[in-house]
C-alpha cells in the first residue's frame, strides 16, 4: 500500500512537470520573434550610401567660402583676425578628413561585392553617432570663433557704432541657428544610437 501511494505520487509529479513543460512551450512559441529582413537592410544600406556621399560633398563644399573670404580679404584684416582665420583652418581641415573617412564604409560600399550588408550598415550607423556627435560640439566652437572674430573687429577695426551694432545682431542671429543646430544634432544622435542598438540586436540574431 505504502509503495502504491509512492507511486501515484511520483506519476502526479510528472503529470505536473510535463503539464508545466508544455505551458512554457506554448509561452515560447506565442513570443514575437524578430527576423532579418535582408532586402530591407540592403535598401537601408542604399540609401545611406547616396546621403553620405552627398554630404561627404557638402562638408567639402563648406570650406570654400571660408578660403575665398580669407583669400579675398586677407589684406583687409589684422594679425590677430589672420591668426584666428588660420586657426580656424588648422582646427577644422582634421576634422573635415575625419568626418569623410567616417562617411567611407556605406559612400563607397558596392552591392557586387560579397559583403555582409548588416554589418556594412552597423558600422556607418555607428559612425553617424560620432559625426553626430562632431557636429553637435562644432556648434559651440563655432561660435567662440564668431565671438573671438568679432572682439578683434571691436578692436583692432575701428568700427563705427552702426557697424557694431550690425556685428552683434549677425552674431546673435548666428548664436540662434546654432543652438537650433545643437539640438538638431543632439537629437540625430540619440536617433542613430537606437539604430545601433536595432542592429546590433539583429546581428545577435544571425
Amino acid at each position: 500500500m505504502h509503495n502504491l501511494d509512492k507511486e501515484n505520487q511520483k506519476t502526479a509529479s510528472a503529470r505536473a512537470e510535463n503539464e508545466q513543460n508544455d505551458a512554457l512551450s506554448v509561452l515560447w512559441q506565442t513570443q514575437p520573434v524578430t527576423t532579418i529582413n535582408l532586402e530591407e537592410v540592403k535598401a537601408s544600406l542604399s540609401s545611406e550610401r547616396i546621403k553620405q556621399r552627398w554630404y561627404m560633398v557638402i562638408d567639402s563644399l563648406a570650406f570654400v567660402p571660408a578660403i575665398y573670404l580669407l583669400i579675398n580679404s586677407w589684406d583687409k584684416f589684422t594679425f590677430v583676425a589672420h591668426a584666428i582665420f588660420i586657426f580656424m583652418l588648422i582646427t577644422a581641415l582634421p576634422l573635415l578628413v575625419y568626418q569623410l573617412w567616417l562617411r567611407r564604409v556605406a559612400a563607397f560600399s558596392n552591392d557586387t561585392q560579397t559583403v555582409d550588408h548588416l554589418m556594412q550598415l552597423t558600422k556607418q550607423i555607428k559612425n553617424n553617432v560620432k559625426i553626430a556627435f562632431i557636429t553637435k560640439h562644432s556648434t559651440w566652437t563655432a561660435v567662440l570663433f564668431g565671438y573671438a572674430f568679432l572682439l578683434e573687429r571691436y578692436l583692432f577695426g575701428n568700427p563705427t557704432p552702426e557697424k557694431i551694432v550690425n556685428m552683434f545682431v549677425v552674431m546673435t542671429s548666428v548664436s540662434i541657428g546654432m543652438l537650433v543646430w545643437y539640438v538638431w544634432a543632439h537629437k540625430r544622435q540619440k536617433r542613430f544610437e537606437r539604430q545601433l542598438k536595432t542592429l546590433e540586436s539583429m546581428a545577435q540574431q544571425r
